[in-house]
């Protein structure tokens, strides 16, 4: 089964049910600071431990579910292990204070939906909590899929249910199925490449919009208006969550169209690897990849396509005509050059093709699109570049 989640809003709330939202977000994270000062003090995560040492306390201490119990001692558990992991990599981790009220996790057996009356019920200690919900025509159909833990999340006077939804899995992957290959990058937003197709999706509007963005806020920041600087924030988000999901459906529709398997990066602690000057590291900050794999995933499980993530690992450096590997055959940023046979393409696209090329054939050489002289052969393919969003324009117009 694969997960995706959906963002659906609630409904205005009348000021009974908004009161007893809030009562159960706070009683929640109460319940994770609990759990965190037992993990801290047993020095373990094993989840049966904690569960032995502290289930009958807290259940004595909070009015919650049992369930939505467990669903704190997962949090905390989940934040002491995030906090292990960055202390590994040499990472000044400080503990999470939890100061913030948490978004209040539900068990699948403590919701339900009913979508044709558009109403979410939600069990509490106090017996069932009906509130209503907008589902948008696009989720009509997957609202109705198996749903796992989900959250419901307070953002301002509005309320946010974010619903993970299971997908049934799609087929084994078939070598005899067109495979595609996915970079993702800051100069080139995304790059596809597959049997006669080589998509390119500029990342320059992204970087202009951040970086206006950034700008903006500065300027504001120095007249001391922190509620515009907020509003800024959430524009840019809406933004840039705009812009992915343009991409993604493109990307998507392009593979599904070939009954094709896509193959991305597994780009997981791409942050901590890559550091440079404070620019490129807010461009890094900036990067909203895994809000675009996160797209590219629950569109193409919707649409039959199979993921594969690969490690993305040297394919950068390996050609994808003779399968040389070296770091000088990267000549620059966007060029490709191999020492070995000479061959001459854009760099992102090179590594596009090694990421198909690798489900394609087990040697990973070859097997994806052979190289040519035409236009999309020799790397300089007809580039598919997204138009802006509005809102870009109505920021350059109002600063």
């Amino acid at each position: 089964m694969q997960t995706g989640v959906l963002k659906l809003k609630l409904r205005s709330l009348n000021n009974n049910k908004a009161t007893r939202l809030l009562s159960l977000s706070e009683i929640f994270t109460v319940c994770v600071r609990f759990h965190w000062g037992r993990i801290e003090t047993l020095k373990t995560t094993n989840t049966t431990v904690i569960h032995r040492d502290c289930y009958r306390e807290a259940r004595e201490l909070f009015h919650l579910p049992a369930s939505t119990i467990q669903q704190a001692r997962d949090k905390a558990v989940a934040a002491y292990r995030a906090h292990l992991e960055r202390k590994k990599r040499d990472r000044r981790s400080n503990p999470p204070t939890f100061r913030r009220t948490l978004p209040l996790r539900l068990a699948a057996e403590n919701l339900r939906i009913f979508p044709d009356k558009s109403v979410v019920r939600i069990t509490t200690p106090d017996g069932f909590l009906w509130l209503p919900v907008l589902i948008p025509s696009c989720f009509a159909e997957r609202v109705k899929l198996p749903h796992g833990v989900s959250e419901l999340v307070r953002k301002g006077d509005d309320w946010f249910l974010m619903l993970a939804v299971k997908s049934p899995d799609v087929p084994v992957p078939d070598r005899e199925r067109p495979h595609f290959g996915l970079d993702l990058g800051l100069a080139q937003l995304a790059v596809l490449a597959g049997p006669g197709v080589a998509k390119f999706f500029d990342g320059k509007p992204l970087r202009y919009t951040r970086s206006r963005y950034f700008r903006y806020r500065q300027a504001l920041q120095a007249k001391r208006k922190v509620g515009m600087v907020k509003r800024s924030k959430g524009r840019e988000y809406l933004w840039a969550t705009n812009h992915n999901h343009k991409v993604s459906r493109e990307i998507v529709d392009t593979v599904a169209k070939a009954s094709g398997i896509l193959h991305v990066e597994n780009l997981t602690g791409i942050r901590e690897r890559c550091k440079g000057t404070a620019k490129i590291n807010r461009m890094l900050s900036g990067w909203t990849f895994a809000q675009l794999l996160q797209f590219i995933t629950y569109k193409a499980a919707a649409c039959g396509v199979t993921v594969i993530a690969e490690d993305p690992r040297h394919t950068s450096q390996r050609c994808s005509r003779c399968g040389h590997t070296e770091r000088g055959n990267r000549t620059k940023q966007a060029a490709f050059a191999c020492k070995a046979c000479g061959y001459r393409l854009n760099a992102d696209l090179n590594a596009a093709r090694n990421l198909a090329a690798r489900g394609a054939c087990p040697s990973g050489v070859g097997g994806v699109t052979p190289p040519g002289r035409s236009g999309a052969e020799s790397g300089e393919p007809k580039v598919a570049r997204l138009s802006r969003h509005r809102g870009n324009r109505n920021l350059a117009s109002s600063s």
